[in-house]
């Protein structure tokens, strides 16, 4: 495996972690500041918080997208893998199917960083 493609799994093995990070870090900003917002204005509904629900759908979206992504990638990898017996090959698809950004991580660790880059 190339060492440029090993550095593009790593980035997007862990993107959708960042990013779930990222939209929980947004909403609790948004939330607070809107609930003294809230509180400023008498009961009346700040409509920056609405506004706002625009950045949270884009940020769960490219994160599902690129989980998904990911997920697919590394069930085509061990699946072409002529070094799995089909046992370890229906571990790791049932794995990345039930554990989601969880199972492709330790996927990445198992399986592809111990492989040496070819340059």
């Amino acid at each position: 495996m190339k060492s440029s493609t090993k550095s593009w799994l790593t980035i997007f093995t862990f993107l959708p972690i960042v990013l779930i990070i990222l939209f929980f870090g947004l909403f609790f900003a948004v939330f607070l500041e809107n609930i003294i917002e809230l509180d400023q204005n008498h009961g009346e509904f700040p409509l920056q918080f609405i506004q706002s629900f625009f950045w949270f759908f884009v940020l769960i979206i490219l994160a599902t997208i690129s989980s998904l992504g990911i997920k697919i990638y590394y069930i085509v990898h061990t699946n072409n893998n002529v070094e799995n017996d089909t046992n370890k090959k229906i571990m790791w698809t049932l794995l990345l199917i039930f554990t989601g950004t969880i199972g492709a991580i330790v996927y990445y660790f198992i399986e592809i960083l111990p492989v040496k880059a070819i340059e």
